[in-house]
């Protein structure tokens, strides 16, 4: 059995930006801070650790107690979905829906999902391009601030659902950043980089996927043969 683990933001789908406004939105509810996303990395990091570090330098260091960060996220999550729908530029991004679909169709392959975006907030942004249904589970933000941990949390679902162990050698981490990658190695599992988001695929390979790809589109048949 192949478990393929994709990524959500700039892997499968680009918001055109929704997320870093519902975030905005959610600290000038709660916290009256204004642009709380500027300059706050957030390529391959969890909702968790983005809201931890934006409070960090808003704030100040003691503002990201537990309580704080859960107001924020559930305020996020009351504004995402209007982003989303509303954004103008969202986008599956090129050959997801093919690739989705020879994966799903195979007997001998499970998709699920390894994303930094708590679950509620992955399936609103994957809902308004129809891909929930490919992702019966995955690991979340929600499940740990850790990305190898939730990247291992993925895996462990899918052996239950499965109803054995799967080889670690068969397990394929998709992402578009380095984090992804260095979580998938940390986790034990492959690591396959899609040039979709900031970096290209040098620097992918680099950061050390065994495989990198411009996208879905052009790199359908390697992705698929690297898999086998």
């Amino acid at each position: 059995m192949k478990l393929l683990l994709f990524d959500v933001d700039q892997t499968l789908i680009n918001t055109g930006g929704a997320g870093v406004r519902a975030l905005d939105r959610a600290f000038r509810k709660i916290l009256s801070v204004d642009n709380a996303m500027e300059g706050v990395p957030r390529h391959g990091r969890t909702d968790t650790s983005i809201v931890r570090h934006a409070l960090t330098a808003r704030v100040g260091e003691d503002a990201a107690t537990p309580d704080v960060l859960e107001t924020i996220i559930e305020a996020y999550l009351s504004f995402l979905r209007e982003e989303v729908e509303l954004s103008e530029t969202y986008r599956v991004l090129p050959g997801i829906v093919e690739i989705l679909r020879e994966l799903s169709g195979r007997a001998d392959a499970m998709v699920g999902l390894a994303t930094g975006n708590v679950e509620m907030g992955a399936r609103i942004k994957l809902d308004r391009g129809g891909l929930n249904s490919y992702f019966a589970f995955g690991g979340f933000g929600s499940d740990s601030e850790k990305r190898p941990e939730l990247v291992r949390r993925a895996a462990d679902r899918a052996c239950r659902s499965f109803g054995s162990d799967i080889d670690p050698q068969d397990i394929f981490v998709i992402g578009d950043t380095p984090l992804d990658i260095e979580a998938a190695l940390d986790a034990g599992f492959r690591a396959v980089g899609v040039a979709t988001g900031d970096y290209n695929v040098d620097e992918l390979r680099e950061s050390g996927a065994e495989c990198a790809i411009s996208d879905f589109a052009e790199g359908r048949y390697l992705f698929s043969a690297f898999i086998e």
